[in-house]
């Protein structure tokens, strides 16, 4: 009986001291793996900076009064402790689409996808809505110059004119694509596709589509062609199939109303993207080349009359023409990526979401100089400079919320 006993407190002992050996064991060795010291994470995502969005979503049927959208004092990126205040608000918290200057110059327009809405943002911050009606599911929207009116284009070929003034809603032809504005914008000029090469034109008609006429053909060179009406009413559209050049540059040829013999313009690379200047006596455009590693680069030359291609100068960006907004007829304002790798210009919807520096252009000396801010983080896309030129508003490429940037 004893020796059971013995037995029994014998083995108590020993589970006992093993239990005391593990945990010091534990302790010693094991608990910082298991039990890491806590970090100072500020709140929000782990691993992030915190962001304070805070901007008020607009209720269907509602006006936002000056000073009812919160900005984002410190959006993504931005550096605590800089020591410089934040220069990026936030203006629009749900998606954004086609942005452009507004009707009157003070603003800007654009189309919310969510609601399938049109809203003007004045500029003291105010958003109303253009119309109460509704457009679900609109591709692109085409606007007018100096009036609120728009084409607006469907996935499915559908193509709708109206005027936000008069509520008068036009089906036009489904055959009909890419509009452009005249500077009055009592005309509008579109690619007329037929089935047949033989019935494609270029068509000039009212916003309405009455009065169509054919000012050139386009025969299989569709997608060569751009329908875009200068500023100043001389051209109506350009078009890349001019002769072949040498060295991988384009022979850009500039197309009239009523087939003038206008001089040429020749860039010096593929992937042409134009944007005229505020009075189309310029014309900005971007191309890639190999001795950019495919990377596109912003040019400038003449855009009129018999100017048209003279002073053509490389400006040193590495970025895209329609990531760029004219402030004056002499300086520029774009986005340009932080980074762009090997053959960008081949695929730029690849590089959609990089972020963006901000440059202004002193065209008069060709200077580029940056002027970012450490909350500048955000990919721009649509940028507008507002009238006063103090702000620059953009949509954020990847998210569609709309931003101004204090210039």
């Amino acid at each position: 009986m004893r020796l059971r006993t013995k037995k029994i407190l014998f083995a108590v002992v020993f589970i006992l001291a093993s239990i005391v050996i593990g945990i010091g064991l534990w302790y010693l060795f094991f608990r910082p793996i298991f039990a890491p010291e806590p970090t100072l994470e500020p709140p929000g995502v782990p691993g992030q900076l915190p962001t304070a969005d805070g901007g008020a979503r607009i209720p269907p049927g509602e006006e936002i009064p000056p000073g009812s959208l919160t900005p984002s004092p410190t959006t993504p990126g931005a550096e605590p402790g800089s020591g410089e205040p934040s220069r990026v608000t936030l203006l629009q918290d749900s998606v954004t689409q086609s942005v452009t200057p507004s009707s009157d110059g003070q603003g800007a327009r654009f189309y919310s996808p969510e609601d399938g809405r049109f809203y003007h943002l004045l500029a003291d911050g105010t958003v109303v809505r253009l119309s109460d009606k509704q457009f679900f599911n609109v591709e692109s929207v085409s606007w007018a110059k100096k009036t609120d009116k728009a084409i607006l284009e469907f996935p499915d070929g559908a193509n709708v004119f109206y005027d936000f003034q008069t509520k008068r809603q036009t089906t036009l032809p489904r055959h009909w694509e890419d509009f452009s504005f005249s500077p009055d914008d009592e005309r509008v000029i579109s690619k007329s596709i037929g089935l047949d090469e033989r019935s494609r034109f270029l068509v000039i008609t009212n916003p309405d589509g009455g009065e169509a006429r054919a000012i050139a053909p386009i025969g299989k060179n569709q997608d060569l062609i751009i329908p875009s009406w200068s500023p100043n009413n001389q051209i109506v559209a350009l078009a890349m199939t001019g002769s072949p050049q040498p060295d991988g540059a384009q022979q850009i040829l500039f197309v009239g109303e009523n087939n003038e013999n206008y001089k040429s313009l020749i860039a010096p690379g593929r992937g042409f993207i134009p944007n005229w200047s505020p009075t189309g006596k310029q014309l900005l455009f971007s191309v890639y080349h190999e001795r950019t590693e495919l990377k596109p680069e912003i040019w400038i030359a003449g855009g009129a009359g018999d100017l048209i291609g003279e002073n053509r100068r490389g400006l040193r960006l590495n970025t895209w023409a329609d990531k760029c907004a004219w402030a004056s007829e002499t300086s520029i304002i774009c986005g340009v990526p932080q980074s762009l790798g090997f053959g960008a210009g081949l695929a730029p919807q690849n590089f959609r979401s990089t972020p963006d520096d901000v440059y202004r252009v002193d065209l008069t000396t060709g200077v580029a100089s940056k002027i970012n801010s450490p909350d500048q983080t955000h990919p721009i896309r649509q940028p507008v400079i507002s009238a006063d030129g103090s702000k620059l508003i953009f949509t954020n490429a990847v998210t569609g919320r709309l931003y101004e940037y204090d210039l």
